[in-house]
């Protein structure tokens, strides 16, 4: 097989065009030590799907994470959630058979959940690279939000970015279908 890097701005640009979302990238240079210059790239990806809007930010250079953000207004019956992933360190030490745990009150929202990050292969991202999923799904104000976050510090960054849109766009499809009629 033949390693290569995607480029972030190529790919990043195509799938938000296949998702007729909206594209912003910044380009810059800051001042680092001794004279030395700290490249940043940040590429902002605005997708709109099922009345919910889904903000996209990867940040490569700066804090090398990525960021997504869903919030729906005014609707209450939505589960909180929260998916976490044990650190690549620890999933070498403890042989764990699941690298990931989610917890909720809505047992069956979990076990669907569950089934998403199985059925996109999420699992395998999680289990080979690493790749940590940290996800919260909150009530705040009238407003229900998702918010992952994750370190770009892994192999196929940019390679699993679509994966990881369409595990957002799957969460959408589950709650609409579940919490929004």
């Amino acid at each position: 097989t033949v390693s290569y890097n995607m480029n972030p701005e190529t790919e990043l640009k195509r799938i938000c065009e296949n998702y007729n979302g909206v594209f912003e990238y910044e380009d810059y240079k800051v001042g680092g030590e001794i004279g030395s210059f700290v490249h940043i790239s940040k590429y902002r990806l605005k997708i709109f799907y099922k009345n919910f809007d889904i903000d996209v930010l990867y940040d490569f250079g700066n804090s090398d994470t990525a960021e997504f953000k869903i919030n729906k207004l005014n609707n209450n019956k939505i589960p909180e959630f929260e998916i976490k992933t044990i650190d690549h360190l620890s999933k070498l030490i403890l042989f764990k058979k699941r690298n990931w745990n989610i917890k909720s009150s809505d047992i069956l929202f979990k076990e669907n959940i569950a089934y998403l990050i199985m059925k996109l292969n999420l699992n395998e991202l999680i289990e080979n690279t690493a790749f940590e999923l940290n996800t919260l799904g909150k009530q705040k104000n009238e407003k229900y939000s998702i918010r992952t976050v994750f370190s770009l510090k892994y192999e196929k960054n940019i390679e699993s970015a679509e994966l990881i849109i369409n595990f957002h766009r799957s969460l959408i499809d589950l709650i609409t279908t579940k919490y929004c009629s």
